[in-house]
């Protein structure tokens, strides 16, 4: 069964690498993935290779540089449900390279390629909802990639991005100076706002960024940011925004 040697690859992994916390997250996900996944099910990779969507899975690269910190923000891979795919499948989410790695029943570690057929993956132990989106980062042009979902309501949505940024490396230029290594580093969430029209854009950060966004309901929004003293820092709030919106 693939499930068992996947644990026994992971487990050697932790052992060697002594990650003791993370030790024991996969030690729970293996013994709740054996009773839950049939291993019967449609192989991810098959049903890609059946609807002839051409190359849509590869080996993610593999660096040999030390590099501090991690690109994950969830280390471990973790049982995931895929749209259109029966078999749940061990992933991780890469919030550097924007791309999710998946685990075969060969053992192989491969990397999800961007198609829309597989657009919602779902991380069971967390039921964090990932949706592959086509969406305008800091008013750039649009890009296709993976947001979080936090909340919907009839056409407008809340959506965020976990983002994790990489500093190369510095050599010492003198004695007294110290080699900096490469690192990634764990940045602000970014949030973005879902409209009517289904666009999706960063989400206003002040009550005159809304205006913009909706100059129809200026005295409407005046009103409502008024009367519920909103805080465009608070998720709780933009999700008041969105009800507001959204009526």
């Amino acid at each position: 069964m693939w499930i068992i040697s996947n644990f026994i690859y992971q487990l050697k992994t932790l052992l060697m690498k002594k990650h003791i916390t993370a030790l024991i997250h996969i030690l729970f996900f293996a013994m709740t993935s054996m009773a839950q996944i049939n291993v019967n099910d449609t192989n991810l990779d098959a049903v890609i290779l059946r609807q002839g969507a051409g190359k849509v899975f590869r080996n993610p690269k593999n660096s040999q540089e030390k590099i501090l910190g991690s690109p994950y923000h969830q280390l471990m891979f973790a049982q995931a449900k895929v749209d259109n795919v029966a078999q749940k499948y061990f992933m991780r989410y890469n919030n550097y390279a924007d791309e999710f790695e998946f685990i075969t029943p060969k053992n192989d570690t491969l990397v999800l390629d961007k198609i829309d057929d597989f657009s919602n993956i779902t991380i069971l132990g967390t039921n964090k909802k990932y949706k592959l989106v086509t969406y305008s980062p800091n008013s750039e042009k649009p890009k296709k990639g993976y947001l979080i979902e936090l909340y919907q309501k009839s056409s407008f949505g809340l959506y965020k991005r976990e983002w994790t940024s990489y500093y190369a490396g510095k050599k010492a230029k003198t004695t007294l100076e110290k080699d900096m290594p490469p690192r990634y580093n764990k940045e602000k969430d970014y949030y973005y706002l879902k409209d009517g029209n289904g666009n999706i854009s960063d989400f206003p950060e002040s009550k005159k960024q809304l205006f913009k966004l909706f100059p129809d309901k200026k005295e409407a929004i005046e009103t409502f940011v008024k009367d519920n003293k909103i805080d465009f820092d608070l998720e709780a709030d933009r999700i008041k925004i969105i009800n507001f919106l959204a009526q």
